[in-house]
This record gives C-alpha cells, sequence and structure tokens, in this order.
C-alpha cells in the first residue's frame, strides 16, 4: 500500500461509549436504580463515578493490560467497574459470586489478578490469593482493604483520556462450569460493542426502556442482555432489592415500573407462573429467554403472563456469546428449534471432517462472529480445540467449534440436538439427552428433569432420567410406573429410560444450566429401575 489509508485514531473507543453518549443525550435520566443498596444514579452521576474509579485503579498502580477481579452482585459498583476497566485499559474478571475460597484463589492465581474489588461479604474468600491491592464495597471494610466510597470521593470526575481500541481485551469471563474446571475467556471490546447493537436490532429494544434484571451481572449474558443493551439504549437497569430471586416482588416491580424488557432463564419460569395472580402483565414489550432450552410448557406460561410481549428464545456461550435467536412468530410453534443465527453470527453444521452437512441432517455447530473471543488466557491448548481452522476453507478463519450437535432446516433455522458429549449410546444407538428431556418435561407430574448416561453392563451405557415431580405427584414408585409407561407411548423403545432418579431439585450453575457432571457423581436414593417400576435403591 504505497500511502496510509487507515486511522489508528478512528478505532479509539470501546464498550463505555455507551454510558458517555447517555451522559451527553440525558444527563439527568436515570441510568440505575439499585433496589439492592438504595441507590439511584442518572448518567452522568454513573458517568463520573466510572471516571473516579478509574482514576484510583490508576494511582493504585492499574495499568493497561491488567487483570482486576471483581466479586460482585448485581449492583452499581459491578457496572462502575466494568466500565472504569475498559476505559483505562485494564482486563475487568468477573467471578461468580458462589464460589469457595479455594477456587477464588485458583482462578486469580492461574490468570495473575494482582487487584481485586469485592463485596464486603466475600473478603474472606481472597485470603489466600496472591491479590496486592484490594478495595471493599460496603459498610464495613475489613483489616487490608481499602474502602471503595472513599477512593472515589478522593478522585476527579473529569472525562478520562480514551487510551482504548476496539481490538483492545477488556473482560476475562469464566466459562459456565458444566464441564469441569472453569476457563477464562477474552473478549474484546468492539466484540462487545456490535454484540450490543446486534442485540439491540434483533430483540426490538426502545429508547429509554427499563429492565428488572435478574441475569447474573458477573455472566456475559447478564452484562450484554441483561444491562448493556438498555445503556446504549439511554434507558434504565433496575437492580433487584434482594440478592435471591423472589417471584412475588418480581412481578410487583414489573408491574408497578411498567418494565418493558425481561430477559430471563428458564429456571425462574415456573415461581414466576406459581406466584402470578393471574392477571396478565401487559407492560413487557420483550421478554427473552435463554441459557438453556425452554420447553413447550415453560413458553405457554410466558404467553399467559407477557401477553402483549415479543418473546424470543436466545442461545449463546461464552466463547462467542451470540449462537441464535429464535423470533416471537416461532417461539411457541417450534419449541425445539433456537431460531436462525443472530444478527452478528454465521453459523455452519458441519461433519466430523469439517464438510458441511444437509439440511436437517444433524452435525457438529461451528460459528464466527464480531465477538468472537480473542482466546482463552493462559491456556492455548484448549483454545486451539475450541477455535481452529475448518479443513479446507478457502477463507482461512478461525472458526468457534462449541461443542453442540445440531441440525439447520430450509429455511436457516437451527435445532439444538445436544452437547457432543451429552449423546447417550445405549444399546448400540446414540440417543441426544435433550430429546429425552423435552418429552419427559410435558409430563404433568414433572417439573424439572435431565437425562444422563451411567454406565451398565447390558447396555453399555443406560439412560437415567432424574425427574423433580410436581407437589401434587403420586408416591415414587407409582409415579416411576406411570413414566416408563409415559415414555414407551412417546418415544421410540430404545430411547426410553432404563432407570429413573427422583430428587427435591437439579444442581445448577449460576446461570441456571443444569450441572450433569454433578448428576453422573452422585448417588441416587430414590432410583428406580424399568420396566416394573421396582426400586433399586
Amino acid at each position: 500500500m504505497s500511502e496510509q489509508l487507515k486511522n489508528p485514531e478512528r478505532q479509539r473507543m470501546g464498550i463505555s461509549h455507551f454510558v458517555s453518549r447517555a451522559a451527553e443525550l440525558h444527563p439527568d435520566r436515570v441510568a440505575i436504580d439499585d433496589l439492592l443498596n438504595r441507590r439511584t444514579l442518572n448518567y452522568v452521576e454513573l458517568d463520573a463515578r466510572i471516571n473516579r474509579l478509574g482514576r484510583a485503579l490508576i494511582r493504585q498502580g492499574v495499568r493497561r493490560g491488567d487483570m482486576v477481579a471483581s466479586m460482585l452482585r448485581n449492583e452499581h459498583a459491578l457496572v462502575e467497574t466494568v466500565f472504569a476497566c475498559a476505559r483505562i485499559g485494564a482486563i475487568v474478571a468477573p467471578l461468580n459470586v458462589r464460589l469457595i475460597a479455594g477456587e477464588v484463589a485458583e482462578y486469580l492465581n492461574d490468570h495473575g489478578c494482582r487487584t481485586a474489588l469485592a463485596d464486603t461479604e466475600f473478603a474472606d474468600r481472597f485470603e489466600d490469593t496472591g491479590v496486592e491491592f484490594r478495595i471493599s464495597f460496603g459498610d464495613v471494610t475489613p483489616s487490608g482493604w481499602e474502602d471503595y466510597e472513599s477512593l472515589l470521593a478522593a478522585e476527579d470526575p473529569a472525562s478520562l483520556p480514551a487510551v482504548t481500541s476496539l481490538d483492545d481485551p477488556y473482560r476475562l469471563v469464566m466459562t459456565g462450569g458444566t464441564t469441569g474446571k472453569s476457563k477464562g475467556v477474552l473478549h474484546s471490546q468492539g466484540g462487545s460493542v456490535i454484540t450490543v447493537l446486534a442485540d439491540v436490532a434483533e430483540y426490538g429494544i426502545g429508547r429509554g426502556w427499563q429492565t428488572l434484571t435478574i441475569l447474573p451481572g458477573y455472566h456475559v449474558a447478564g452484562m450484554e442482555w441483561g444491562m448493556f443493551t438498555i445503556f446504549a439504549r439511554a434507558g434504565t437497569v433496575v437492580f433487584p432489592a434482594s440478592s435471591s430471586f423472589d417471584p412475588v416482588a418480581y412481578l410487583d416491580e414489573v408491574r408497578t415500573r411498567g418494565i418493558e424488557y425481561l430477559p430471563l432463564v428458564p429456571a425462574v419460569i415456573n415461581p414466576l407462573y406459581d406466584a402470578w395472580d393471574g392477571v396478565p402483565l401487559e407492560a413487557p414489550r420483550t421478554v427473552v429467554t435463554t441459557a438453556a432450552p425452554t420447553p413447550l410448557a415453560l413458553r405457554r406460561k410466558l404467553a399467559e403472563l407477557f401477553p402483549a410481549a415479543d418473546i424470543f428464545a436466545a442461545a449463546g456461550l461464552s466463547e462467542s456469546l451470540n449462537l441464535a435467536t429464535q423470533g416471537p412468530g416461532e417461539f411457541l410453534d417450534q419449541p425445539a428449534a433456537i431460531g436462525e443465527p443472530h444478527l452478528d453470527t454465521r453459523v455452519l453444521i458441519l461433519d466430523d471432517d469439517d464438510r458441511s452437512v444437509a439440511r436437517g441432517m444433524p452435525g457438529n455447530i461451528a460459528m464466527r462472529n464480531f465477538n468472537t473471543a480473542l482466546g482463552y488466557h493462559r491456556n492455548p491448548e484448549a483454545a486451539a480445540v475450541t477455535w481452529r481452522p475448518r479443513q479446507g476453507d478457502p477463507e482461512g478463519l478461525h472458526w468457534c467449534f462449541t461443542g453442540d450437535i445440531g441440525a439447520m432446516d430450509a429455511e436457516g433455522r437451527i435445532t439444538l440436538l445436544d452437547r457432543s458429549k451429552d449423546v447417550v449410546k445405549t444399546g448400540g444407538e446414540s440417543v441426544p439427552s435433550v430429546e429425552v428431556e423435552t418429552t419427559y418435561i410435558g409430563h404433568p407430574h414433572i417439573r424439572d428433569c435431565a437425562a444422563i448416561g451411567v454406565e451398565d453392563e447390558r447396555w453399555g451405557e443406560a439412560i437415567l432420567l432424574v425427574a423433580v415431580p410436581e407437589a401434587d405427584a403420586p408416591d415414587d414408585s407409582e409415579l416411576a410406573v406411570l413414566l416408563f409407561s409415559w415414555g414407551r407411548e412417546e418415544m421410540s423403545a430404545f430411547k426410553v429410560p432404563k432407570k429413573i432418579a427422583f430428587v427435591d431439585e437439579l444442581p445448577r450453575s449460576h446461570f441456571g444450566k443444569v450441572l450433569k457432571r454433578e448428576l453422573r457423581d452422585r448417588d441416587f436414593h430414590r432410583v428406580f429401575d424399568a420396566p416394573s417400576g421396582k426400586s433399586s435403591a
């Protein structure tokens, strides 16, 4: 190239652009109503606090590319921390608030975090870490920690110099942990910017809308879908008053405030429906259910609760965020599908040799989008498996191989058949666990369920259904007989579980996904064998 046609200065921006813009356009509009901490911030106040925290971090020696760990609930300090790190070029590493001290130490030491910002109640979980500078958010400041509000009060609220570019990393997120030890996924500023804009377009999020967000803010969906989309429209993010999900309070806030946008996970739909007074909530305009498949029974309940809303089913993953979105027109008619690839995403269904399979045929899901992660931090071996070139690809691009098995129909709609590791191979047949789960969740006496493979002398691997009965269900032995019979009526014989175990609840990750690895390791006390329903406990 004989002349310089690129202009690096034009790339000098990042994810905090949305807050800066809103502060300039709507300085007095409420940005955050934090009911947990009883604090309301308008956009100019939020912008100033982000600048103050950024300067406080710089004063303590945080530099571009440094990792800053955070352990905060859905509260204003989490938002300020994420955007402050983004503005100064540091990388925020949000931690699952359920982690124990040993897990915190292992993760922070693995990723070289030397600065931590945490709720006071979580301070003891950082005792065995290599963290050198500690900031405590709360009424009491533990020994060895700096007080969050005091640090902010000592700094200048003026705008910070723009030092980051769109391709700079700004966030290290933990993988869901459903398959073992969590990895750290690096995301870029520009990738998240485009993801947010694509979400706004897909979900039709309007200017000035409100959301009541219960998606965990330390997760990518809790940020992008739960908060950033609203900040991009200069709207209001409401954080619930309790750190535990309260369906009665949730419905009351939605109705009283006229909340327009509700991102949810399937695990809260039954509690919401049970707490509902039967009067439809007309204010919500967009409802998005994500994190796990949403069975038809739960979809129908959402439609009853929010009859005026456009209801979407969204699928994604930490490694590349948006995968697919199913629009309102298909939500009830095609409950097995997850929709077509999201606006910012390309998806291919491939065989084991990386060749595209015919429409309707199952294969490995590979995807590429604008927020395909930069990689796994300090784990190049795992990164090389997840992101790699496709054999014979003339473009030479690295695709994200999700580990999911799916099919794409003639209209481009994707059906997620299973995780590759969750296909049960029994008696020479391959059975997607999600197919078994979808069948049994439709039974009137089943509230929740998961299907896994267990070792079996006869079948090699047998299907075990782990079910949570409804409160009015028959006793275990009678229910087991009914469920085996139900399965034989609804599915091919080889897909019917060979065992059924009953539990009070399923173990789930911080984002509502069933932890099947825990189920595989568990000894069940209420387990029954087919076909008689006789207990094997």
